[in-house]
């Protein structure tokens, strides 16, 4: 077999590959139709400054509608570049970080859209990123975002990119490779990438939601293990996303720049298009990565980088006195811990699982950040869970304590004949709040999320109880959770987050 990464081809414009089949051929109908998509999604409210986004490539009549909010959003952004991150080669590319193309530009039935040929040229020299044009032309998940973008932002340029092998570090040496031939230029990149593939209708429901579970807790190593495959069991299933590398990318990005929120803003699957197969369907979601502080540049890397970041108008952040607290009624507790239970002894068992809240119980329909603590005679046996609410109550802790029984690395599995000796414990989180410094965390009180770059780690309050000291509490934290020095909370560029939590468990 050759290989693929040899003989690239010369270009100077890469034609449409898939205008016609894809989305519609001729530019006065792909125009009508891209505004019709967006004028459909509605308002959408970022809050913050929108640094990256995921959005699904497959045929328009199957995903252009959730794709259509992310533009929305993109479309108020300040940018000059969008890179956009397409398929991953994945086996095909060992040793290699990133394919780019150098072509002027791409071209659609709307025109052309440039190509950043400063920057390509800027990275081309990195260790580990290349130039193919070949692969490019074959490929459609970097094409098909155009014409989205030639509507919203016209004129703006992009950096066309496919991920190599999908790692962590491989989308960090890319990020700090972005960063630095970034120059002055004002940067956005989106993932694109579809889901799962080829599950029936309600198994791709349950996977897509945890995979979209990993994307909103920033779970990087998480999305690599998704991708490799663990935790996908369900019939039929290629994969459970199949670009997850562009994800990762845009993930490392975003949280490299003061990211702090992942926001979902559709999710569906091609069973959902009129004539759908629901016997095999494949997943899509969209997503945005906000960054929520009420400042509109960040050049606070270690390096002194001077990239910019899109910008849209943010809101102030609440003052940490303005946390809520949360309370649930004694009938949503006992709910809740009965779901997570039966959701852990069913897939124990191997048997069918369904679930639908009490109508009654319209507090469980609240979207809710969720930590679910499984102990076995007294000892931690699992903990997973998320910092951004974006699904309901009952959903979050589904999937939780699925995942923190079965999902949690650093422990195996949990076996049917563990069930009788596990307590359930459910923590619900307020949204994050940052804080200026250290002195506004209150012991016993405030759970901690720090993030400095790429590194970050969260405690929940029920640490205090085992280090109720402050500065104890806060270097553990650091150390054991973060990678960071023991010291790093004291410094400027460290970000600090508090937040409370309501907690509840088994008897």
């Amino acid at each position: 077999m050759s290989n693929p990464l040899t003989g690239g081809n010369a270009a100077t414009v890469r034609p449409t590959a898939v205008a016609g089949s894809f989305y519609p051929g001729k530019a006065d109908a792909l125009r009508k139709e891209v505004q019709r998509l967006l004028d459909n999604a509605g308002d959408v409210h970022p809050g913050g400054n929108v640094l990256g986004a995921m959005a699904p490539h497959a045929g328009y009549v199957y995903s252009a509608r959730f794709s259509a909010p992310v533009f929305k959003a993109l479309g108020a952004c300040e940018i000059d570049t969008v890179v956009i991150i397409g398929h991953d080669l994945g086996a095909n590319a060992p040793g290699i970080v990133a394919v780019l193309s150098d072509v002027d530009a791409y071209e659609t039935p709307l025109g052309q859209v440039p190509v950043d040929i400063a920057m390509v040229k800027a990275l081309q020299d990195v260790p580990g990123i290349m130039i193919h044009n070949g692969i490019h032309a074959r490929e459609h998940s970097i094409e098909v975002q155009l014409p989205f973008l030639q509507v919203v932002k016209p004129g703006v340029k992009i950096v066309p990119a496919f991920m190599g092998e999908v790692s962590v570090e491989n989308s960090r040496r890319f990020v700090e490779a972005l960063d630095k031939a970034a120059g002055g230029r004002r940067l956005f990149v989106l993932a694109s990438t579809d889901l799962s593939h080829y599950p029936a209708y309600d198994d791709a429901v349950k996977l897509d939601q945890a995979t979209m579970a990993l994307v909103s807790a920033m779970d990087l190593q998480g999305l690599c293990e998704r991708q490799a495959g663990k935790g996908v069991d369900a019939p039929n299933t290629q994969t459970a996303i199949c670009a997850a590398g562009g994800v990762i990318t845009a993930l490392t990005f975003a949280q490299k720049h003061g990211v702090d929120e992942v926001k979902i803003l559709a999710r569906g699957n091609s069973g959902d298009a009129r004539g759908g197969d629901l016997k095999s369907v494949v997943g899509y979601a969209s997503a945005i990565f906000v960054d929520n502080r009420a400042t509109s540049t960040n050049n606070q890397d270690d390096d002194k980088s001077t990239t910019t970041t899109a910008k849209a108008t943010p809101n102030a952040p609440p003052t940490a006195e303005a946390t809520p607290e949360f309370a649930l009624s004694a009938a949503a507790q006992a709910e809740l811990l009965t779901l997570a239970r039966n959701r852990i002894s069913a897939e124990t068992r191997r048997e069918k699982w369904s679930y639908r809240p009490p109508a009654v119980l319209t507090e469980l329909q609240e979207p809710a950040a969720v930590f679910v603590t499984l102990t076995k005679d007294g000892q931690l046996r699992g903990c997973i869970g998320t910092t951004v609410a974006r699904e309901p109550l009952w959903a979050a802790v589904e999937d939780a304590a699925c995942a923190a029984a079965f999902e949690d690395n650093r422990f195996m599995p949990v076996q049917e004949d563990e069930l009788k000796r596990l307590r359930v414990e459910i923590s619900v989180l307020s949204p994050m709040q940052p804080v200026a410094s250290a002195d506004l965390v209150q012991p016993f009180k405030h759970g901690v999320l720090i993030r400095a770059g790429y590194h970050s780690g969260l405690f929940l309050p029920q640490v205090w109880e085992q280090l109720p000291d402050k500065e104890h509490f806060l270097s553990v934290l650091c150390e054991h959770k973060a990678g960071l020095p023991g010291d790093a909370w004291r410094r400027q560029d460290v970000k600090l987050f508090i937040f409370t939590v309501f907690a509840f468990h088994e008897q």
